[in-house]
């Protein structure tokens, strides 16, 4: 009795291992972004573009006076964050965006009611070098008010490591302030 081979099924069987290969190489792909990617990087990034446009504007003067969320807008300073309408953002001295002194030296950029994991994503994301010439601490407050800063060389400290702000995040209603010199 003569063995018979059907190579008809032989390459069929070879093909679907083929396509069943590549999708699970493409869904670890897909995978390994997700898992890899933070959906607040450009955010992070036009916050401390906006800071460095506003240093670079302010150069000249003895301090950040009269700078607000209004006087931002008005100067062309606030560009790169005005896409963001989703997110309460002030730029000033205090949480509100109000104006400063002339006498102030730092400035805020405030993020305020926004959820745990934005409030994680955003403080814990890497500084670069540039940046970290820019920004003087970061402070986290959260719905009951406690308020966790971090700052060079602080209790704290910056820039802030993976997983320390989880206990400092509540579910809601989180403010995160970048103090920019």
């Amino acid at each position: 009795m003569p063995i018979r081979i059907d190579f008809h099924k032989y390459k069929s069987a070879k093909m679907n291992g083929f396509y069943v290969l590549c999708s699970l190489v493409l869904a670890f792909l897909a995978l390994g972004y997700i898992l890899m990617h933070n959906p607040h990087q450009n955010l992070h990034n036009a916050i401390f573009a906006t800071a460095a446009e506003i240093r670079h504007y302010y150069r000249d003067q003895p301090g950040y006076w009269k700078l607000s969320t209004q006087s931002a807008k008005e100067q062309n300073l606030y560009q790169k964050l005005a896409g963001y309408t989703d997110y309460d953002i002030q730029i000033g001295q205090n949480l509100d965006g109000s104006a400063g002194l002339p006498s102030d030296l730092s400035f805020n950029i405030v993020l305020r009611h926004i959820n745990k994991s934005a409030c994680i994503n955003l403080s814990e994301l890497p500084i670069s070098a540039e940046q970290k010439l820019l920004l003087q601490k970061i402070t986290i407050i959260n719905q009951n008010q406690d308020s966790a800063e971090f700052s060079w060389g602080g209790e704290l400290a910056l820039p802030v490591q993976k997983y320390v702000t989880r206990d400092h995040c509540s579910p809601v209603e989180n403010t995160i302030v970048w103090t920019f010199q």
